[in-house]
């Protein structure tokens, strides 16, 4: 992905790799990324079928659907976390998910995934969370209990009488089994 003075984003050279056992899904996503000029991007129709591409091949970005049958997801997002050695080790991952309970999202974090879309996928928030991703660097973390791009924003403590600015994402959590709105999966990322 490359970010331009302009701030524009080119994708004409970016490699791309989408996983998702819905043919309809997967030709729908796809035809929003060939709209975006990125080139070929690579389809998988299961996780175990992108692994061989993972091992070879270098991706810019992975575009994942998490409720996949056999492996999902979040294992796949754990498979290439775990893969210190490998080509795609440090590469973005977008969970693209249907269930946006607080309980999928933390999990998607937790596995290591930089950002979950909802689905249906909308081609304008798709593009919002590309452009995210290009323009805001954050440290990867290795570690033996976690590996993937670094989940704090702000390390220091707030002056008394100030309001955690994300108080209402985390009251979220008195109701996890809500569905949570594209808006506020994005809070509980940054």
């Amino acid at each position: 992905m490359i970010l331009q003075p302009s701030g524009r984003l080119n994708l004409r050279k970016t490699r791309i790799l989408l996983v998702d056992d819905n043919p309809h899904s997967l030709d729908l996503v796809l035809q929003v990324l060939l709209g975006f000029r990125v080139p070929q991007p690579r389809c998988c129709a299961s996780a175990e079928e992108s692994r061989g591409l993972l091992e070879f091949e270098s991706f810019d970005l992975i575009l994942a659907d998490c409720e996949m049958p056999n492996e999902d997801g979040l294992s796949l997002t754990r498979y290439v976390r775990s893969r210190r050695d490998q080509l795609n080790f440090t590469a973005p991952i977008v969970l693209m998910s249907g269930s946006t309970s607080f309980q999928r999202i933390s999990a998607a974090r937790d596995a290591g995934a930089n950002m979950v879309v909802r689905k249906p996928i909308s081609p304008g928030v798709l593009m919002d969370r590309i452009l995210w991703l290009a323009r805001v660097s954050r440290p990867f973390i290795t570690s033996d209990a976690y590996c993937g791009p670094d989940r704090r924003f702000k390390s220091h403590i707030l002056p008394p009488g100030v309001e955690e600015r994300r108080a209402e994402a985390l009251a979220l959590t008195a109701s996890p089994e809500r569905a949570l709105s594209q808006t506020e999966v994005d809070s509980l990322f940054g």
